[in-house]
């Protein structure tokens, strides 16, 4: 199947890629999956701080953040929370910042926990799995939390490791959330 020619995203490749993570062993390079998850780390903390534009620049420029609707999803056919390419996620990140967001008015504050990193090594690649608890707060409204399911593609570029796609599956995605900003 070719990229589809409007994003160029190439769909085969993504949904092969989602299958191979349920074939994948145990992570047994200890000192990759440190690194990963020192990444992973980095990652959720420009979140926490609302530094949008150092997050987004942690993406390749072909990078995807899906937020699929059902673990099994495919993005061609099915509603997903987000599938957001690069111009996309700009878009997102710029509503973010004019005010006219107004589900983050006030501005929600988030704090991520990660845990359970696995890592492997893909040709020059890295394919990196995680969980992930995320907690917003917004003034005059209740604590939301998500639990989060995380499955990364890495790939390496001269400024470092970049996002080629960040699969983040909610656990209780089909029981009417509230949307995230972003997890």
């Amino acid at each position: 199947m070719a990229a589809c020619q409007q994003t160029g995203i190439d769909y085969a490749a993504l949904l092969r890629w989602r299958s191979e993570g349920a074939a994948l062993g145990p992570a047994t390079d200890a000192g990759l999956t440190a690194e990963c998850a020192a990444f992973l780390h980095h990652e959720a903390r420009l979140l926490d701080r609302r530094d949008f534009s150092g997050w987004l620049s942690l993406f390749a420029d072909d990078g995807i953040y899906w937020v699929p609707m059902d673990d099994a999803a495919d993005p061609r056919g099915t509603v997903n929370i987000a599938f957001d390419d690069r111009r996309r996620l700009e878009d997102r990140i710029t509503r973010l910042r004019t005010g006219f967001a107004h589900n983050q008015e006030p501005d929600r504050r988030m704090r991520h926990v990660i845990s359970n990193v696995e890592a492997w090594t893909v040709g020059e690649d890295r394919r990196v799995m995680a969980n992930a608890h995320v907690f917003e707060h917004r003034t005059g409204r209740p604590m939301v939390d998500y639990v989060v399911g995380l499955d990364y593609w890495l790939t390496p570029s001269p400024q470092g490791w970049r996002i080629k796609v960040k699969r983040a599956v909610l656990l209780n995605s089909l029981d009417g959330i509230e949307l995230p900003t972003l997890l």
